[in-house]
């Protein structure tokens, strides 16, 4: 595999294409080097919730591009067993990390300050978070899911109780 610097969103999308072991899929992402107007078709806002937006989706993979205005979460949620990269390209996000106890509850477990050119991996089992732009900018990040998502189960803040919710469609 290549090190050198991956510079359109093109060449991403084709690397991961190619690649068919998902264990190379964070080194690529890594080597992805944001040009500035690269990402624009795909960038969209929303000052009420973060929006995902689809760059490639097939049977073996999902690539989305979220954006997140300052203070704008996600609800805390899982992947319904699917493996996820995430790679911060814009500002910061608060990455909690949470487990189920044995009465049920959603304890925090850690929390990560992930930066722009961060990649950081939700393995399927252990992948209860949640997602915050705690800063004064806009946050963009590129979501990578090996299989894509077609349901997710999102957790109770209060109780704990999962519901499983079809993906949302991306733009």
């Amino acid at each position: 595999m290549s090190s050198s610097p991956i510079t359109s969103i093109r060449d991403l999308v084709q690397q991961l294409l190619d690649e068919r072991d998902i264990t190379k899929y964070a080194g690529i992402l890594e080597r992805y080097a944001v040009p500035g107007s690269d990402l624009e078709p795909y960038i969209r806002w929303n000052s009420r919730h973060y929006t995902r937006n689809c760059i490639v989706r097939n049977e073996d993979l999902e690539l989305l591009v979220i954006c997140y205005e300052p203070g704008q979460r996600t609800s805390i949620h899982d992947y319904d067993s699917q493996t996820a990269w995430i790679h911060v390209v814009q500002g910061e996000v608060l990455e909690e990390r949470f487990r189920l106890t044995a009465t049920g509850e959603v304890k925090l477990q850690r929390e990560v300050d992930l930066r722009t050119g961060m990649v950081e991996m939700m393995a399927s089992g252990n992948s209860i978070h949640r997602f915050t732009n705690q800063g004064p900018g806009r946050a963009v990040t590129i979501n990578l899911y090996a299989k894509p998502l077609s349901k997710w189960r999102v957790y109770d803040e209060g109780t704990g109780l999962p519901g499983l919710v079809p993906s949302s469609p991306s733009r």
